[in-house]
């Protein structure tokens, strides 16, 4: 994803925006006026960095942005983002609700805020903020995916399953919202239909494993088991399947087959003995 020509691209918009900020004040004032406002450019550009989750460069941009215009409830929710990206929740807080206060019907600082209290183990503020951002922006998948993931988070599966559907009826090929409905559909023990939306929010391999760990939460160590092997089988590179078939191969009492490749008989890599959990949730 992080192209060469696009870092070269990057860097170039960055040094411009930092050469039109400088003309500000000094001998090129009298000029300023007629520049173009990069102020929304620069907005974009933050969220892309912010996508590829190079934080800091996208701290510097938002940071900047807020100080220009600190009323600018956006502004607020990217770097209330940023922070909570990097675990600053407290700060986070801040200007989430600072977002929220100037701009109660803005949905996404009412997602972001939703996504923090679910990381300070908030479920009724997570699931109240989640829901105020389905209610003013209902056709929006991604925020129909959290709620459903915040739900599911906290027990309530049935419910999470319908807004995972509407969210895949919104945007049927988002991987995330796939993965996340078959693991709301195993916990309910339908397995015919999680095996299909995992196959769906991923490669085959990942597939495999998915069920697999579904499975191995179930307590159903014997079928996990025979996934894990069949998707090792697959991808012998795969080092998410293969360390969870060790895992497993442990719990069973059970050697783990050996695969193409072996230098030497398998052995358990983790140091808390717990297999790889899925990464699908929030974004």
């Amino acid at each position: 994803m992080r192209h060469e020509l696009k870092r070269a691209a990057l860097g170039l918009l960055f040094a411009a925006t930092l050469a039109t900020g400088c003309a500000h004040g000094g001998p090129g004032a009298a000029t300023a006026a007629s520049q173009p406002d990069t102020f929304e450019a620069r907005r974009k550009l933050a969220g892309e960095l912010m996508a590829r989750g190079d934080w800091q460069p996208a701290f510097a941009y938002v940071d900047q942005l807020h100080r220009e215009r600190p009323a600018d409830a956006g502004v607020l929710v990217l770097r209330g983002t940023i922070y909570r990206e990097q675990n600053l929740l407290d700060e986070a807080e801040a200007d989430l609700r600072d977002a929220a206060r100037l701009a109660p019907q803005v949905a996404s600082a009412r997602a972001a805020l939703g996504i923090l209290f679910d990381l300070q183990r908030k479920p009724e503020k997570a699931e109240e903020q989640l829901r105020l951002a389905v209610k003013v922006d209902p056709d929006n998948a991604g925020y129909l995916n959290n709620l459903g993931f915040s739900l599911f988070l906290h027990g309530k599966t049935k419910e999470a399953i319908t807004f995972y559907e509407k969210a895949a009826r919104l945007a049927p090929g988002t991987r995330r919202t796939r993965t996340n409905l078959g693991f709301a559909c195993a916990a309910q023990g339908d397995w015919h239909r999680a095996a299909r939306e995992f196959a769906l929010g991923g490669t085959p391999v990942e597939a495999k494993v998915n069920l697999g760990f579904a499975y191995e939460q179930h307590g159903d160590l014997s079928n996990a088991y025979d996934l894990y092997v069949e998707a090792t089988r697959m991808d012998p590179q795969s080092k998410r399947a293969r360390s969870n078939l060790v895992h497993v191969a442990e719990l069973l009492g059970r050697p783990a087959p050996a695969m193409p490749g072996d230098a030497a008989p398998s052995a358990a890599v983790r140091d808390d003995g717990t297999p790889v959990a899925p990464t699908e949730g929030q974004p």
